[in-house]
């Protein structure tokens, strides 16, 4: 279990330094695939579109916008 969450982890770190706009985004769809191949990751979307979900390691926001794009969160 620990080795999965450390590969999401990794996989979402890669995906938020390599494919987003800025340094802090990546796209929804690498997250959501990264989240779903990590056990105890979950996400939900709210009223307004809007994801947001976490690993053990790692929570992330996903604004429902033309971007597309998600963002780490504390």
């Amino acid at each position: 279990m620990r080795a999965i969450s450390l590969g999401f982890a990794v996989a979402t770190a890669i995906a938020l330094f390599t494919f987003g706009q800025s340094v802090f985004a990546a796209p929804i769809g690498a997250v959501v695939k990264a989240c779903d191949r990590t056990a105890g990751c979950n996400y939900t979307l709210n009223k307004a579109g809007d994801l947001s979900g976490c690993s053990s390691k790692v929570c992330f926001y996903c604004p429902n916008n033309s971007k597309r794009q998600c963002f780490p969160v504390q």
